[in-house]
């Protein structure tokens, strides 16, 4: 068995998290207290009592005597997962805040990109042609936008977009009801596989747990605590959609809903949710317009510290940095002036600085595209730019 001393707090933390009985909320009351994973590790469990049932700290006790953590390193590392718990810096912050938020979370492939925007597709597991349509097409459409596709990898309408959105060259993420090394259902196995290459299986329950109805609630409120956006395809007026869209609210992302005809009971649900004041999706460019508004107060944010720490800096080296300026405004200048009114994408502007003998990376344009954006001085819609009017 490993040496207690070579071990991190991340293998503490997968201990803690597979203690039997102990949940969530029974992690949050011991971490409550200020210790680390291996400080409860190490700890007499009697310290406890008050804060777990007596049920919960013999649990604890057993689980100490019974797990062995080279074993469990060794089982996630031979099927390449991920153990990420919310102590680890590679968490994602949009699900620290949610209710009954997750300790812990195990992944096969990778986490969404936290400074990218996502949006969660979901909708009927049997949908009409109609709904596949719109999945196909909302799903190829973010993903082009370069947004992250985040859904439940179930039948229907979120495994089309879900593989639409692979298809399409972009990165989509599966929150499943079981353990990221179970495919389910089998007929989206394709779409599993693509996931992990680019993209990510993640779950909350331990390898090798299969799915059960229960699960899917629970998994739910992961999907919407991922997202910025929630966009509603084809659902009935009472189903697990609902529940999904529940939590969203309850999280404070913004719900979107694709409309049907009123005869259509598969647009029943999303015919009520607009009825009810939801978003109305008809076109990607309506769900890029309202992704825009729900992250401009963090754009602000990153902008505004951008401006001060920038400010900060030009104080500290005074004239030192005026050459670099004025290169940087002349830089800023030379990339508006190769945008017009007719939108273009980032690389037909690249040629267009290249063909004038400006040398530029993609990394140096992206970052001044986003500055000229904030400026007033373009709009971006979707992948493309044009000069504001």
């Amino acid at each position: 068995m490993t040496e207690n001393n070579t071990l991190t707090e991340n293998a503490y933390a997968h201990w803690l998290f597979n203690v039997p009985g102990l949940g969530n909320r029974g992690i949050d009351k011991i971490l409550s207290g200020g210790m680390s994973c291996k400080e409860i590790y190490d700890a007499d469990s009697r310290e406890f009592k008050g804060m777990l049932y007596p049920k919960q700290i013999k649990s604890l006790e057993d689980s100490k005597r019974n797990w062995d953590f080279e074993i469990e390193s060794k089982k996630l590392k031979d099927k390449g997962i991920m153990f990420v718990p919310r102590t680890d810096r590679l968490f994602p912050e949009k699900l620290k805040s949610i209710p009954d938020a997750p300790f812990a979370l195990y992944v096969k492939g990778k986490l969404p990109d936290q400074g990218k925007p996502s949006v969660a597709i979901i909708g009927a597991r049997m949908c009409s042609e109609y709904g596949r349509f719109m999945a196909r097409n909302f799903g190829r459409g973010l993903a082009l936008a370069g947004v992250q596709v985040i859904s439940g990898m179930a039948r229907g309408i979120d495994g089309i977009s879900q593989k639409a959105a692979l298809e399409a060259g972009g990165t989509s993420f599966g929150i499943v009801g079981s353990g990221v090394d179970v495919v389910y259902p089998e007929e989206n196995m394709d779409v599993y596989k693509e996931l992990v290459l680019n993209g990510g299986v993640i779950s909350e329950f331990p390898p090798g747990t299969v799915p059960k109805a229960n699960f899917f609630p629970m998994r739910n409120r992961i999907i919407s605590g991922l997202a910025d956006v929630v966009l509603v395809i084809e659902a009935r007026e009472k189903s697990g959609t609902q529940i999904t869209v529940d939590t969203a609210l309850e999280q404070g992302r913004e719900v979107l809903a694709v409309p049907g005809r009123v005869t259509d009971r598969l647009s029943d649900g999303c015919n009520l949710l607009i009825s009810q004041g939801a978003g109305v999706a008809l076109s990607v460019s309506d769900v890029l317009e309202r992704l825009q508004v729900a992250l401009d107060d963090t754009y602000k944010a990153v902008k505004n510290g951008y401006v001060n720490d920038r400010e900060a800096e030009e104080d500290d080296l005074g004239s030192e940095n005026e050459g670099e300026k004025n290169q940087g405004k002349k830089l800023l200048g030379q990339i508006l002036d190769s945008i017009d009114i007719i939108p273009v994408s980032s690389s037909q502007i690249m040629e267009k600085l290249e063909s004038s003998g400006i040398s530029i990376s993609v990394p140096q344009l992206m970052s001044a595209l986003m500055e000229l954006t904030y400026a007033g001085k373009i709009i971006q819609e979707g992948v493309y730019f044009r000069r504001r009017l």
